[in-house]
């Protein structure tokens, strides 16, 4: 069961930073581009900690340990922005979740 609630922890996860980089996109503000950056990366780490997660990767731990890192980072960069727009606020709560799923991993 711990393995499904990380799972989908960071499916939450990937989808809330999609979402966050699309909307920041369609600002074409330059203060947003580290949040568009840190939110692409966060959405395909979280991907990739899904996949090894999967096949039962000998790796698994390692990935989790940067995908908490990568999530927390951005999770600091949305919370500048979570006071103007809701998708950096949901992004970053959604990035403090699945960090602290990967860590107790």
């Amino acid at each position: 069961m711990e393995n499904q609630t990380m799972i989908e922890t960071c499916l939450e996860c990937f989808r809330a930073c999609h979402n966050c980089a699309a909307e920041c996109t369609k600002m074409a503000n330059d203060d947003h581009l580290r949040c568009i950056s840190l939110c692409n990366d966060c959405s395909e780490i979280c991907l990739e900690c899904i996949k090894f997660e999967q096949r039962g990767s000998e790796f698994s731990e390692q990935i989790m340990k940067l995908c908490a890192d990568i999530c927390n980072a951005c999770a600091d960069e949305c919370e500048k922005f979570s006071d103007e727009h809701d998708h950096c606020r949901e992004c970053a709560e959604a990035c403090r979740r699945c960090a602290e799923a990967c860590m107790a991993y």
